[in-house]
C-alpha cells in the first residue's frame, strides 16, 4: 500500500509541476508583425537579454536558443527607382560596417545612422562614383541602429546590430 500511494504521489507531482511549465518573456515591450503577402515577419522585444547566435558559413542555418529565432534583418525598405543591390556587412558589427554597391553610385546619397528612438547619431555622404562606403561605429555604444540611405526622394533603411 505504501508503495502504491508512493507511486501516485511521484505520478501526480510529475503532472503537476510539468503542467505549469512554460516559456515566458519579462519584458517592457514587445511586438509582432507579418507583411501582407507573409514572406517576413518580425518579432520583438524590449528588455530581453541577448542570447547568442550561430550561423554556418554558407549561411543557410541559424542557432539561436532564448525567446526570439530571428533578430537581425537586413532591408527594412527599399524605395531606388533603378534595382540596385545595396550590401551592408558585417551585420552585427562591432567597428564599422561597409557598404557596397553593385554598380558605380550615379548620383550623392545622403547617409543617417538613427538610434533605436529615432535620434540621428551621425550623418555622412556617399559621392558620386563611389562604389563602396565604410561607416565607423566604434564611439557608438552597442545597441540597434538604423542606417538610412537618401537618394534624392528616395530612401532605403537597413537595421544594423553594433556589438
Amino acid at each position: 500500500m505504501k508503495k502504491i500511494f508512493l507511486v501516485l504521489i511521484t505520478v501526480f507531482f510529475a503532472v503537476a509541476v510539468s503542467g505549469q511549465i512554460k516559456q515566458e518573456v519579462i519584458a517592457s515591450a514587445g511586438g509582432y508583425n507579418k507583411s501582407a503577402d507573409n514572406s517576413l515577419s518580425i518579432s520583438w522585444t524590449l528588455g530581453e537579454t541577448i542570447v547568442p547566435t550561430y550561423v554556418s558559413q554558407d549561411g543557410s542555418i541559424i542557432l539561436t536558443h532564448g525567446f526570439q529565432q530571428k533578430i537581425i534583418i537586413t532591408s527594412i525598405e527599399e524605395n531606388f527607382e533603378v534595382p540596385v543591390s545595396v550590401t551592408v556587412y558585417p551585420n552585427p558589427a562591432s567597428e564599422s560596417v561597409n557598404i557596397k554597391f553593385e554598380s558605380l553610385v550615379d548620383r550623392m546619397i545622403n547617409v543617417q545612422i538613427m538610434d533605436a528612438q529615432g535620434r540621428i547619431v551621425r550623418t555622412d555622404r556617399i559621392e558620386i562614383s563611389v562604389i563602396q562606403k565604410t561607416i565607423n561605429l566604434q564611439d557608438l555604444p552597442s545597441g540597434v541602429y538604423f542606417l538610412k540611405l537618401i537618394k534624392g526622394n528616395l530612401v532605403n533603411v537597413y537595421k544594423i546590430v553594433k556589438l
